[in-house]
């Protein structure tokens, strides 16, 4: 067998052990919570793929990315992430992790090795790729990389059982109408939380608005989180059968021209030919510019939509095929979640949701 069907029964040992012996603890315990619990997406795989390509093979360099890096030791790490941990966390760990699909293509996982020489944005990007090359290689046995796994599959176990609870709830049947749910988004939004309560509330009706189409993607992309998708064009994309058909950009704060100019323009790198961009309660354009602006990118056939809030909500949920507000907080939490949104955003949206839509758990 080679690496990749190695690791692959060494993972599944070691969920077996994570399952029925828990551990909260671990001799590298603090390392593994700094990576696990902070924002950057990708040096979560980075970790992963190192403890389990270590624990399977002990002459793996835990700090390599790339088979061909110089150092003793290097390997093929992407292609154990891809084909091995990557379907494991989507399947068995119920996206814990974070659901990325191929996270060994974003930036922070294309150089050979990892150094701290490597570019990456200053402050926590930096002090987390620190933290990976001062401790990975201390993990030089099979043995002590093993224990690592295990503890760091504990720790997903108990994230994907605390989302999945987090979904288990019934609402009020009469809960489910138009209004309702135009009632609750407009309640929700007196707060803003840096502008992740608009983001949850234009993901879930677009959620609702194409459920009836079972390849469409509705994707998330926090501005403060490194490498969450290699795909990126706007806050928030929607992607049927793999074709981005619709971009999104909120503000739910005072915004500049060179705001608009820089969405729009990022869309149309990326081929797309329009943006929608919302407006929260708390966003406005600091100057007139936007009548100047839709009539300049029009000339270059790009269709550029600047709206409110009130407007969009208002259109969307008129045209939603079915109301169902329990697919909608579902919806948005489990998104809230995956996307490492702030504890409290969930906390005031279950809390609200319980006044407004009747929400309950067993």
């Amino acid at each position: 067998m080679g690496l990749k069907e190695e690791a692959a029964a060494v993972l599944q040992t070691a969920y077996t052990q994570a399952t029925i012996s828990p551990t909260t603890e671990c001799k590298y315990k603090d390392f593994i919570d700094y990576v696990i619990d902070n924002t950057h997406l990708t040096y979560k795989y980075v970790l992963f793929t190192a403890l389990l390509s270590k624990s399977t093979d002990e002459s793996v360099n835990a700090l390599c990315l790339q088979k061909h890096s110089t150092l003793p030791g290097a390997y093929d790490a992407r292609t154990v992430c891809h084909k091995v941990i990557v379907p494991f966390e989507m399947e068995t760990l119920k996206k814990a992790l974070g659901g990325s699909n191929e996270p060994f293509l974003n930036k922070p996982a294309r150089f050979p090795e990892l150094s701290k020489t490597n570019a990456v944005r200053k402050g926590n990007d930096q002090n987390i790729l620190n933290s990976l090359c001062d401790n990975l290689p201390k993990i030089s046995s099979k043995e002590e990389a093993f224990q690592c796994l295990i503890y760091l599959l504990c720790k997903l176990i108990k994230i994907r059982d605390e989302k999945e609870k987090l979904t288990v709830f019934t609402v009020d049947d009469e809960a489910s109408m138009p209004y309702k749910l135009f009632s609750y988004i407009v309640k929700a939004l007196e707060k803003s939380y840096e502008g992740e309560v608009l983001t949850l509330m234009v993901a879930g009706v677009y959620h609702l608005l194409y459920a009836h189409l079972p390849n469409a993607i509705v994707e998330v992309h926090p501005v403060n989180q490194s490498g969450a998708s290699s795909r990126e064009v706007s806050d928030l994309d929607i992607y049927v059968d793999d074709n981005l058909i619709s971009s999104n950009e909120l503000k739910d704060k005072d915004y500049a021209e060179t705001d608009v100019r820089h969405a729009a323009d990022k869309v149309i790198q990326s081929g797309g030919t329009k943006l929608l961009f919302i407006e929260g309660p708390r966003g406005n354009a600091t100057s007139g510019f936007i009548s100047s602006i839709k009539s300049e990118y029009a000339k270059r056939n790009f269709q550029l939509s600047i709206v409110s809030y009130r407007q969009f909500f208002e259109v969307i949920v008129s045209i939603i095929p079915e109301i169902d507000c329990q697919s909608f907080m579902a919806f948005i939490l489990t998104t809230a979640r995956e996307t490492k949104f702030k504890e409290e955003v969930v906390s005031y949206l279950d809390e609200l949701a319980q006044k407004e839509l009747g929400l309950s758990r067993q």
